[in-house]
């Protein structure tokens, strides 16, 4: 017996091999060709009875190649959107539960850190940019420290501290209808005073703590110093669910929903002074707000919702929770080769979260600075942003932010700004304070002085 002819084995094939290709892949059906019919599934591949193809016959399997070429390129293209929509599907999942797991769930080993160490013992047994976990101020090496910073300072901060310990106290959080209250925790570090004679109740400062840390890590240890060195009280706050603050129902990260209310706690604890520890009930006049990060995100809250507060220095606030969020799922997607896919995912995963949160009771979107600092009043109360060029975790985009709406309010608020550029340790957030700690202590010094209408003498190092 012969094979059928050619021209009809040769379609054939070419239309069952994109069949086959459909089939696995399993989109947009198969493509065809009315000549496969002609063969049983026993007769596939097997020997048929000769025929001849007749000119009418030959015509048509010529005009039956061009739609089975359409049919293949049809189902190939389905399968490309379909498997780019798998893609996109998995982005969009991974996406978001990364989402919520940098910016929502709690991660509550980082947020409890050295809750069983004294004032000195933060110094040194401790994480710091080049030097790591320290367990002795011998620890702190040049090699390891410098040029950021030197080991003298290490020392100079781990000395201070053992004679001035300090002592952790507990407040309530500032209440506010719909928000939950909680017992909050922190350090309250007094300034040294010439003797046990001297109460004389000095300025005092609340210092905020930033994302995912607690009062006990290094940029609050060095904050403290520079503060209290200056002859400035300090408190050293936690939000709740972190260090020494207790939990909340929600244990999730609340970002503008309740830390405003945990920086106002502090506030009117250390105004009020209720142990009597600092000297007694002071003048509102005579305390101010300090924060990291998105403890000064916080702070720029709390310096709009209390019109009473005098000074607030922030050191690289977020302006918005979505940015931050933002910048670091842009890293996440250039790092994959799929950065011009952010504009289509971002806005989903950021969506998930706000969803999440809101499921627990936690609405992300309330108290923002760019709504809270529209409350102060027009008392123009002095505010000093910090921020650095090439700071990856807050882009310096948000200090510009913050610098537009302060500059627009003359009324309100008198700002002063400092800008920098430059790593420590390969650290460039929240960092200035350690790596320009001369610099930085004279700002402090010139910013508070002028804040509680104090001389201005003794500010250079």
């Amino acid at each position: 017996s012969s094979k059928p002819s050619v021209s009809l084995v040769t379609s054939s094939r070419r239309c069952l091999a994109s069949d086959i290709a459909m089939s696995l892949v399993g989109c947009c059906g198969s493509a065809k060709s009315p000549h496969v019919d002609n063969f049983s599934d026993q007769e596939r591949g097997q020997e048929t009875k000769p025929f001849i193809l007749d000119e009418k016959t030959k015509e048509k399997e010529k005009s039956d190649d061009i739609p089975c070429a359409v049919k293949v390129f049809g189902g190939c293209s389905c399968c490309v959107l379909l498997l780019m929509g798998i893609v996109f599907f998995g982005l969009k999942q991974y996406l978001s539960q990364q989402a919520l797991q940098s910016m929502l769930y709690i991660d509550d080993a980082s947020i409890v850190y050295g809750n069983n160490l004294t004032a000195a013992e933060l110094v040194v047994k401790n994480w710091w940019p080049g030097c790591y976990e320290t367990d002795s101020i011998d620890d702190f090496t040049e090699t390891c420290a410098e040029p950021c910073y030197s080991p003298d300072l290490m020392k100079k901060i781990w000395e201070f501290n053992k004679a001035n310990p300090g002592e952790v106290v507990y407040y309530p959080s500032r209440t506010l209808e719909g928000i939950e209250q909680v017992k909050l925790g922190g350090w309250l570090l007094p300034a040294p005073r010439k003797s046990k004679e001297d109460t004389e109740a000095r300025p005092r400062i609340v210092l905020q703590h930033g994302f995912s840390e607690n009062s006990n890590l290094f940029r609050q240890t060095v904050g403290a110093y520079l503060l209290r060195e200056l002859g400035y009280d300090v408190l050293l706050n936690n939000f709740r669910d972190h260090g020494y603050s207790s939990r909340s129902k929600a244990h999730v990260y609340e970002w503008g929903h309740s830390y405003p209310l945990d920086v106002l706690g502090a506030l009117d604890y250390i105004r009020s002074d209720p142990d009597g520890k600092l000297g007694g009930k002071i003048s509102s006049k005579k305390v101010g707000l300090m924060g990291f990060s998105k403890g000064a995100f916080n702070v720029l809250n709390a310096f709009g919702m209390d019109g009473d507060v005098p000074g607030a220095w922030v050191d690289s606030p977020p302006w918005l929770p979505k940015i931050v969020f933002a910048n670091g799922a842009m890293k996440v997607l250039e790092d994959m080769g799929l950065g011009f896919m952010a504009g289509l995912l971002v806005d989903g995963a950021w969506d998930t979260v706000l969803s999440t949160a809101l499921s627990k009771g936690i609405d992300l979107r309330k108290h923002l600075p760019k709504d809270s600092l529209l409350k102060g009043p027009d008392t123009k109360r002095h505010i000093y942003g910090v921020a650095n060029i090439g700071d990856t975790t807050v882009p310096i985009s948000q200090h510009t932010e913050l610098k537009g709406m302060l500059d627009k309010y003359p009324e309100k608020y008198s700002p002063g700004y400092w800008v920098n550029n430059g790593t420590c340790k390969g650290n460039d957030h929240c960092i200035d304070h350690l790596e320009r700690s001369d610099a930085y202590r004279t700002r402090l010094c010139g910013f508070w002085s002028k804040v509680f209408e104090l001389p201005s003498g003794g500010c250079e190092p």
